[in-house]
Protein backbone atom coordinates (compact mmCIF):
# COMPACT_ATOMS: atom_id res chain seq x y z
CA UNK A 1 0.00 0.00 0.00
CA UNK A 2 1.39 3.39 0.99
CA UNK A 3 4.57 2.50 2.94
CA UNK A 4 6.67 1.36 -0.02
CA UNK A 5 5.17 4.13 -2.16
CA UNK A 6 6.21 6.76 0.40
CA UNK A 7 9.75 5.40 0.62
CA UNK A 8 10.05 5.29 -3.17
CA UNK A 9 8.77 8.85 -3.53
CA UNK A 10 11.34 10.12 -1.02
CA UNK A 11 14.18 8.19 -2.70
CA UNK A 12 13.29 9.64 -6.10
CA UNK A 13 13.04 13.17 -4.69
CA UNK A 14 16.38 12.92 -2.86
CA UNK A 15 18.13 11.59 -5.97
CA UNK A 16 16.73 14.48 -8.04
CA UNK A 17 17.80 17.01 -5.42
CA UNK A 18 21.32 15.64 -5.16
CA UNK A 19 21.65 15.51 -8.94
CA UNK A 20 20.84 19.21 -8.98
CA UNK A 21 23.54 19.84 -6.37
CA UNK A 22 26.04 17.92 -8.50
CA UNK A 23 25.22 19.92 -11.61
CA UNK A 24 25.24 23.35 -9.96
CA UNK A 25 27.19 23.40 -6.69
CA UNK A 26 27.38 26.64 -4.72
CA UNK A 27 30.57 28.54 -3.99
CA UNK A 28 30.86 27.17 -0.45
CA UNK A 29 32.23 23.83 -1.60
CA UNK A 30 30.49 22.11 1.30
CA UNK A 31 28.04 20.06 -0.76
CA UNK A 32 28.50 16.34 -0.85
CA UNK A 33 26.23 13.91 -2.63
CA UNK A 34 25.86 10.25 -1.65
CA UNK A 35 26.79 7.35 -3.87
CA UNK A 36 23.40 5.78 -3.21
CA UNK A 37 19.98 6.62 -1.83
CA UNK A 38 18.06 3.44 -1.15
CA UNK A 39 15.37 1.68 0.85
CA UNK A 40 17.68 -1.33 1.17
CA UNK A 41 20.67 -1.30 3.52
CA UNK A 42 23.75 -0.73 1.32
CA UNK A 43 26.05 -3.75 1.59
CA UNK A 44 28.73 -2.83 -0.96
CA UNK A 45 31.59 -0.40 -0.42
CA UNK A 46 30.90 1.30 -3.77
CA UNK A 47 27.48 2.34 -2.44
CA UNK A 48 28.92 4.34 0.47
CA UNK A 49 28.47 7.09 1.55
CA UNK A 50 24.78 6.27 1.45
CA UNK A 51 21.41 7.43 2.69
CA UNK A 52 19.12 4.68 3.94
CA UNK A 53 15.46 5.78 3.72
CA UNK A 54 12.98 4.48 6.27
CA UNK A 55 9.35 5.42 6.89
CA UNK A 56 7.41 4.81 10.09
CA UNK A 57 3.67 5.49 10.03
CA UNK A 58 2.19 6.79 13.28
CA UNK A 59 -1.48 7.05 12.30
CA UNK A 60 -3.52 5.47 9.51
CA UNK A 61 -7.22 6.15 9.09
CA UNK A 62 -10.03 6.68 6.63
CA UNK A 63 -10.23 9.95 4.79
CA UNK A 64 -13.44 11.61 5.93
CA UNK A 65 -16.63 9.95 7.10
CA UNK A 66 -17.30 8.20 3.79
CA UNK A 67 -13.91 7.03 2.45
CA UNK A 68 -15.26 5.03 -0.49
CA UNK A 69 -15.26 6.69 -3.88
CA UNK A 70 -16.76 5.40 -7.11
CA UNK A 71 -15.12 6.06 -10.45
CA UNK A 72 -16.33 4.98 -13.90
CA UNK A 73 -14.50 2.08 -15.53
CA UNK A 74 -15.92 1.37 -18.96
CA UNK A 75 -19.57 0.41 -18.56
CA UNK A 76 -19.14 -0.28 -14.83
CA UNK A 77 -17.97 1.54 -11.72
CA UNK A 78 -14.97 0.74 -9.51
CA UNK A 79 -14.89 1.31 -5.77
CA UNK A 80 -11.79 2.96 -4.23
CA UNK A 81 -11.09 3.60 -0.57
CA UNK A 82 -9.18 6.73 0.41
CA UNK A 83 -6.88 6.69 3.45
CA UNK A 84 -4.96 9.30 5.43
CA UNK A 85 -1.68 8.79 7.28
CA UNK A 86 0.82 10.61 9.45
CA UNK A 87 4.36 9.44 10.02
CA UNK A 88 8.08 10.03 10.19
CA UNK A 89 10.64 9.73 7.43
CA UNK A 90 14.02 8.73 8.86
CA UNK A 91 17.10 9.34 6.73
CA UNK A 92 20.08 7.38 8.01
CA UNK A 93 23.45 8.60 6.76
CA UNK A 94 26.23 6.01 6.53
CA UNK A 95 29.75 7.13 5.72
CA UNK A 96 33.36 6.00 6.07
CA UNK A 97 34.58 9.32 7.49
CA UNK A 98 33.12 11.83 9.91
CA UNK A 99 33.54 14.68 7.42
CA UNK A 100 31.52 12.78 4.80
CA UNK A 101 28.78 12.14 7.35
CA UNK A 102 28.65 15.77 8.45
CA UNK A 103 28.55 17.13 4.89
CA UNK A 104 25.72 14.79 3.96
CA UNK A 105 23.95 15.83 7.15
CA UNK A 106 24.20 19.47 6.06
CA UNK A 107 23.09 18.62 2.53
CA UNK A 108 19.93 16.86 3.77
CA UNK A 109 19.12 19.74 6.11
CA UNK A 110 19.49 22.23 3.28
CA UNK A 111 17.32 20.19 0.92
CA UNK A 112 14.49 20.10 3.46
CA UNK A 113 14.70 23.55 5.06
CA UNK A 114 15.76 25.94 2.30
CA UNK A 115 12.65 25.65 0.13
CA UNK A 116 12.40 27.65 -3.13
CA UNK A 117 15.45 29.69 -2.10
CA UNK A 118 17.58 26.71 -3.13
CA UNK A 119 17.34 25.25 -6.63
CA UNK A 120 18.11 21.76 -5.30
CA UNK A 121 15.47 22.11 -2.58
CA UNK A 122 12.95 23.31 -5.15
CA UNK A 123 13.66 20.24 -7.32
CA UNK A 124 13.31 17.99 -4.26
CA UNK A 125 9.86 19.33 -3.35
CA UNK A 126 8.64 19.41 -6.95
CA UNK A 127 9.42 15.69 -7.25
CA UNK A 128 7.40 14.97 -4.12
CA UNK A 129 4.47 17.08 -5.32
CA UNK A 130 4.39 15.56 -8.80
CA UNK A 131 4.89 11.88 -7.95
CA UNK A 132 1.97 9.62 -8.83
CA UNK A 133 2.53 6.99 -6.13
CA UNK A 134 1.09 8.71 -3.07
CA UNK A 135 -0.15 12.14 -2.01
CA UNK A 136 2.67 13.23 0.31
CA UNK A 137 3.28 16.47 2.18
CA UNK A 138 6.39 17.04 4.29
CA UNK A 139 6.35 19.38 7.27
CA UNK A 140 9.34 21.39 6.05
CA UNK A 141 9.92 23.78 8.95
CA UNK A 142 11.67 21.24 11.20
CA UNK A 143 14.34 18.59 10.77
CA UNK A 144 14.75 16.47 13.92
CA UNK A 145 18.30 15.17 14.50
CA UNK A 146 18.29 11.68 16.01
CA UNK A 147 21.97 11.66 16.90
CA UNK A 148 25.15 10.20 15.45
CA UNK A 149 27.33 7.19 16.18
CA UNK A 150 30.69 5.69 15.34
CA UNK A 151 30.48 1.90 15.08
CA UNK A 152 33.12 -0.73 14.32
CA UNK A 153 32.61 -2.84 11.22
CA UNK A 154 30.77 -2.56 7.94
CA UNK A 155 29.07 -5.24 5.81
CA UNK A 156 32.16 -5.40 3.59
CA UNK A 157 34.93 -4.98 6.18
CA UNK A 158 34.96 -5.73 9.92
CA UNK A 159 37.99 -3.46 10.34
CA UNK A 160 36.43 -0.26 9.04
CA UNK A 161 34.55 2.26 11.14
CA UNK A 162 31.02 3.36 10.26
CA UNK A 163 30.10 7.00 10.84
CA UNK A 164 26.33 7.31 10.99
CA UNK A 165 23.75 9.97 11.69
CA UNK A 166 19.97 10.08 11.37
CA UNK A 167 17.49 12.86 10.79
CA UNK A 168 13.70 12.70 10.96
CA UNK A 169 11.14 14.57 8.88
CA UNK A 170 7.46 14.54 9.78
CA UNK A 171 4.94 14.02 6.99
CA UNK A 172 1.26 13.55 6.25
CA UNK A 173 -0.27 11.94 3.21
CA UNK A 174 -3.19 10.39 1.42
CA UNK A 175 -3.45 7.14 -0.52
CA UNK A 176 -6.04 5.16 -2.46
CA UNK A 177 -6.48 1.42 -2.17
CA UNK A 178 -8.18 -0.57 -4.91
CA UNK A 179 -6.63 -4.01 -4.41
CA UNK A 180 -9.61 -5.42 -2.52
CA UNK A 181 -12.31 -3.53 -4.33
CA UNK A 182 -15.11 -4.82 -6.47
CA UNK A 183 -16.86 -3.66 -9.61
CA UNK A 184 -20.35 -2.25 -9.48
CA UNK A 185 -22.76 -2.67 -12.38
CA UNK A 186 -24.12 0.52 -13.88
CA UNK A 187 -27.84 1.20 -14.11
CA UNK A 188 -28.73 0.92 -17.78
CA UNK A 189 -32.45 1.64 -17.60
CA UNK A 190 -35.37 2.17 -15.25
CA UNK A 191 -38.68 0.43 -15.82
CA UNK A 192 -41.75 1.78 -14.03
CA UNK A 193 -44.91 -0.28 -13.71
CA UNK A 194 -48.28 0.10 -12.05
CA UNK A 195 -51.05 2.65 -12.25
CA UNK A 196 -50.86 6.24 -11.18
CA UNK A 197 -53.91 7.32 -9.21
CA UNK A 198 -54.79 10.96 -8.99
CA UNK A 199 -56.54 11.78 -5.71
CA UNK A 200 -59.91 13.44 -6.04
CA UNK A 201 -60.14 16.82 -4.34
CA UNK A 202 -63.66 17.34 -3.01
CA UNK A 203 -65.39 20.47 -4.15
CA UNK A 204 -66.39 23.04 -1.59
Amino acid sequence: MFITATKTAIVEALIAGFQQISSSPSNTGLELVPNSVTIEYPLEEVAWPAIFVQFRPEKVQWTGLMPDQYLPSGADWINYRAGYFEGSIDLQIMAMHSEERDKLWDAITNLVLMGPGSIASDVFYNHIDSNDLVGLTLLPDTVIPLGDTVSPGTPFSPEELTYEASVRIKCVGQFYEDKYNYGLLSISSIVASGTMVTPQIPSI
